[in-house]
């Protein structure tokens, strides 16, 4: 039997709006991106780890860092990033994508585990445990399989949609889905 190929797919960009070049902020003598890498690699689950990162000049930078760290990189659409995740899983032929955001670096590999044990063993389409928050900002995780990533790329039509890669996963019907919530809400931290 193939064994599950699960891969994290960060989506990560230096234009940000509210603070530029934030994934490149350097904390404690490491840059922001390196420090989300560096948590994610503490997983016993993930076989992989791949960055989609827009295809243009700006973050060409951004690039060059993650590849002197020797990491997968997908380069794509800037403003359609559920194309650029949809392209990078399939590039990287995802069974799993768990969904992260390069501007999480305290993300956490053990909750990330636990997660996506949950997610293999009730065959949930989408699960997440922010729908509705109860985590602290910055520790969002999606996870999805690749079925899911791709009827949504198929079906989802708005830039609203397209941008934020899983709306269209949240609301549907069709999909089995699940949201991981603690006992006490601390997501207004």
């Amino acid at each position: 039997m193939e064994k599950i190929k699960i891969k994290a797919i960060v989506q990560c960009r230096l234009g940000s709006i509210r603070l530029k070049r934030k994934a490149l902020s350097v904390i404690e003598r490491k840059t922001a991106i390196i420090h989300l890498l560096r948590r994610l690699k503490f997983s016993k689950k993930l076989n992989e780890i791949i960055f989609a990162i827009p295809k243009n000049k700006e973050n060409d930078e951004l690039y060059k860092t993650l590849k002197k760290e020797k990491c997968r990189i997908y380069r794509g659409s800037e403003k359609n990033v559920l194309e650029r995740y949809f392209r990078a899983a399939n590039k990287f032929k995802a069974d799993i994508i768990v969904r992260i955001t390069g501007d999480c670096p305290l993300v956490d590999s053990q909750m990330l585990d636990e997660l996506l044990k949950k997610f293999q063993k009730e065959n949930y389409d989408y699960l997440s445990n922010n729908n509705p928050p109860t985590y602290p900002d910055g520790f969002d995780i999606e996870i999805f399989n690749f079925k899911t990533l791709k009827e949504t790329f198929l079906k989802a039509k708005s830039s609203f949609d397209q941008e934020h890669v899983t709306p269209y996963m949240k609301r549907s019907k069709k999909f089995i889905k699940y949201n991981h919530k603690l006992s006490t809400d601390f997501s207004s931290i």
